[in-house]
């Protein structure tokens, strides 16, 4: 299986756009992982963060967070941003060493806390995870088992139905037809020089 990570209904045209908005599910917890603690930060109990929302920003819009099991309802007050994240600090959080307990721990929000897309062509990472995916003639050839982003297109690693293989393949015009969350599929071409 590849290395790759796995943090609305649309039958539109192949010629407009298709993106993801990004965000991992996180299957313990059932909630969506949008960043992680990276290290603390001073002794006053800052950290900083790495973000896995589209925009880094996006992280503070949420209200409240829970960071892994040990903290819920927990709000990230910024104070610097970094090339791949911020400084933050949080009321529950007041020293050095409780920074240090929650490092790698993931920042957590409920699924209902996320906005509504407006553009219908565009969806959330974890809504596209266990889609079946269909190709020209509606055959099931596989399964999406995880959506990842290596800095151009997004990238969907599919599980081959009849196969222990996957593959992976860009989320863009080229590949994807159409997206059908409802009925949970996921509508392909031009695949044949992957599953071959």
């Amino acid at each position: 299986r590849s290395s790759s990570r796995r943090d609305s209904e649309s039958r539109s045209s192949s010629r407009r756009k298709k993106g993801l908005i990004r965000g991992f599910f996180d299957d313990m917890s059932k909630k969506i992982v949008i960043g992680q603690i990276k290290s603390a930060h001073g002794l006053k109990g800052q950290f900083k963060i790495l973000t896995f929302t589209s925009e880094p920003k996006n992280i503070f819009r949420y209200g409240s967070v829970s960071i892994g099991d040990q903290y819920k309802n927990v709000v990230l007050k910024e104070h610097k941003a970094l090339n791949n994240g911020y400084i933050v600090s949080c009321s529950e959080i007041e020293s050095r060493n409780q920074a240090e307990e929650v490092l790698k721990e993931n920042i957590l929000i409920s699924h209902n806390q996320l906005p509504d897309i407006s553009n219908k062509n565009f969806y959330y990472y974890h809504d596209l995870i266990d889609l079946s995916v269909m190709d020209e003639s509606e055959k099931i050839i596989g399964t999406i088992i995880s959506v990842s982003n290596y800095g151009s297109d997004d990238v969907i690693e599919i599980q081959l139905r009849k196969k222990k293989d996957t593959f992976l393949m860009p989320f863009n015009k080229n590949f994807i037809t159409s997206v059908d969350t409802k009925n949970k599929n996921l509508y392909v071409k031009n695949i044949q020089d992957y599953i071959e």
